[in-house]
């Protein structure tokens, strides 16, 4: 079998192959090639499977069809030049899907869409049609994109795709770091070859990040408190509780917030817990003996005490403060909007114009085991008015 043809105006069809011409469902083997087939004359199927009419766009197709026996099995290699979807159709055998969106992962700069797609089926199937089937495996594929578009998006460019889904940051902290520097600067080079993608970030924050600012926050205090001089914002870094300026500031600080009295339990108790440490001095001993007569005692009881057994004093004086730590809530959400526009300044810095960038409000999420993580969103960019 060879035959060559013309579809519409500017379009090429041939076919070359072997075919059982008293019998072609038990056996053909065929290979057919369409070349710029003008795409808007398929609306009939791209209306029934996907919903929506297309306005303009080219097909190719590389067709390889093998029947044996009334089961077909065909390779199918797919260019497609240009696309514009049009206006939406009801129907009911269509899904739900984001073609947009799909079509601006799989479309190159120069608006090429180039798919590799194996089919198959059934020649005794009711619903089986040549054209049915190639769609419904097309939809499967935009099914697949519109589950996990990062995924698909990665798989096109070496892999990956689910992790450059989100960019994490680290608890308490708005700045990007390394590895996720890294990470944008891969996701800018992607979406610079996939000129119809946008994306939106989010702003995040989450319980994890109360509990760094908690710590960050009493750090400062205690240091300030044993006599550093710390500037507006600086991290004084990890504190020694071997040091007895930073013991006497945590004891100073627990006092004053929880009163003498839980210190002064909390000290027999420890000592009760941890017999011959957390020693005294004669002229501590005096002034807290002196105390005790004008203050009623408590005991801690026997799971305080079972805590306290084989701690650091001084870790359990601070972890109790930062517990008690206050933390505002607009903090909390000024965290989340800062990681937010700094992702966003960082992939416009990496190439990505801030017509395809969208920022989002900030939003409470669980941290993971990376960190906080603040999604991203790929979006088409919006057809011009």
């Amino acid at each position: 079998l060879e035959l060559n043809g013309q579809v519409d105006r500017f379009g090429l069809a041939s076919a070359i192959g072997r075919i059982d011409l008293f019998d072609p469902a038990n056996f053909t083997d065929i290979k057919v090639m369409f070349s710029n087939v003008n795409m808007p004359r398929l609306t009939p199927y791209s209306s029934t499977f996907a919903g929506r009419k297309i306005d303009a766009g080219k097909l190719s197709l590389n067709l390889e069809y093998k029947i044996r026996h009334r089961q077909l099995e065909g390779d199918n290699q797919i260019i497609i030049d240009n696309i514009k979807l049009g206006e939406r159709v009801e129907s009911p055998q269509a899904k739900d899907l984001p073609l947009d969106l799909a079509i601006a992962i799989l479309e190159d700069p120069d608006g090429r869409i180039d798919l590799g797609l194996p089919i198959s089926g059934n020649l005794d199937d009711p619903q089986f049609s040549y054209g049915g089937i190639i769609w419904k495996a097309i939809v499967s594929i935009f099914e697949k994109i519109a589950t996990a578009p990062f995924k698909a998006l990665g798989a096109l460019f070496g892999g990956g795709g689910e992790q450059i889904g989100s960019i994490h940051f680290d608890p308490g902290a708005a700045g990007l770091s390394p590895p996720e520097q890294e990470k944008i600067v891969r996701i800018a080079g992607i979406l610079g070859k996939r000129p119809g993608l946008a994306l939106t970030v989010h702003g995040v924050y989450s319980d994890a990040d109360r509990d760094a600012l908690q710590d960050l926050q009493l750090r400062r205090q205690v240091a300030v408190k044993a006599g550093e001089h710390l500037g507006a914002h600086e991290n004084p870094g990890p504190l020694s509780t071997g040091s007895p300026k930073i013991q006497d500031a945590l004891e100073s600080l627990y006092s004053d917030r929880m009163g003498s009295a839980e210190l002064a339990a909390l000290k027999a108790g420890f000592r009760k817990a941890n017999p011959g440490q957390l020693k005294e001095s004669v002229s501590a001993r005096m002034i807290s003996g002196l105390s005790g007569l004008f203050r009623k005692k408590r005991a801690l009881n026997e799971r305080d005490l079972a805590q306290l057994k084989g701690a650091d004093f001084y870790i359990v004086l601070f972890r109790r403060l930062r517990d008690k730590e206050p933390i505002a809530e607009d903090a909390l959400q000024s965290l989340g909007k800062a990681r937010g526009e700094n992702a966003y300044a960082s992939l416009q810095a990496a190439g990505i114009p801030p017509d395809r960038l969208v920022l989002a409000q900030p939003e409470k999420v669980d941290s993971d085991g990376q960190g906080v993580p603040a999604k991203l969103e790929l979006g088409a960019v919006p057809e011009p008015a």
